[in-house]
């Protein structure tokens, strides 16, 4: 699981979890590391499957001992490490995530709720305007955001980017943190795997003339590469794998230039 996986499936339910679930995965490490997850107490109850039912049972601390209530088999000693808690940090991710965009007009805070304004982000043809809402998966979900949105200025463009879940939404289109963006393991910083004018269907306006033609298929093969991890760390080394993939994938189509592909390699890079 990749990293944004992992934080988008620890945002998705919308709370506290239980750091036991997640420790044999080495991803969580990277995640608290950086700072989007942090320790936040021990949890109120875990589920105890010790007797016949598995049921609820509240966490106590008890003469200097962890442990949790079972009305069959009493008080049940564990390491406070089982009961750790930990929450993800959205004002972090809001943080982040417009540095990475280029964004201007950003916000620090929700606007409503749970949804918040990652920002504007400048293309071609225009302004995309993009929001985080955690999750996109029911009425009241949508209902939130329906609220929120209709707190700010109109605008074209719309991208909503969820953590779970993708409903339609009136004048915007809607996509997963996991497939606009990756985190570096080394460094924290959000990569971007597809430009936001692509994925609203932005035009594009072809100030070089042929380049532009590529857009969409360079985007794709970029966010492939990054995904199944085939992504090299030098740009120029990028740029010629990238045009391989591209040889290959699309032998009728006569190739960008080298110089072409890199552009689009240092846009998904934030420019580096």
């Amino acid at each position: 699981m990749s990293t944004v996986a992992l934080l988008s499936e620890i945002i998705a339910q919308g709370g506290k979890i239980s750091a036991r679930f997640y420790r044999d995965n080495p991803t969580l490490a990277t995640l608290l590391r950086h700072g989007y997850l942090s320790e936040a107490g021990v949890l109120k109850s875990v589920v105890c499957n010790d007797c016949e039912a598995p049921h609820a049972a509240p966490v106590l601390f008890e003469d200097g001992r962890y442990g949790y209530v079972c009305s069959d088999i009493g008080f049940v000693v564990q390491d406070r490490a089982v009961f750790q808690a930990l929450q993800p940090d959205l004002p972090l991710l809001i943080e982040r995530l417009p540095q990475a965009l280029d964004c201007k007009k950003t916000k620090g805070s929700p606007l409503h709720d749970q949804t918040w304004r990652i920002g504007a982000v400048v293309q071609d043809a225009g302004e995309v305007m993009l929001y985080f809402q955690p999750r996109l998966q029911g009425e009241e979900d949508a209902s939130n955001l329906t609220r929120a949105l209709s707190q700010e200025v109109r605008s074209r463009w719309r991208l909503i980017v969820t953590s779970l879940g993708t409903l339609p939404v009136a004048n915007a289109e809607t996509v997963r943190l996991s497939d606009l963006a990756e985190i570096d393991s080394n460094t924290g910083a959000f990569h971007i795997l597809a430009q936001p004018g692509d994925l609203v269907g932005m035009p594009r306006k072809n100030k070089r003339g042929r380049p532009s033609e590529y857009g969409a298929i360079l985007s794709a093969l970029i966010a492939a590469r990054k995904k199944s991890g085939a992504s090299l760390a030098g740009r120029n080394a990028e740029a010629k794998a990238l045009l391989g993939d591209f040889k290959q994938e699309h032998p009728d189509l006569t190739p960008p230039s080298i110089s072409t592909v890199r552009g689009y390699v240092s846009n998904s890079r934030g420019g580096q």
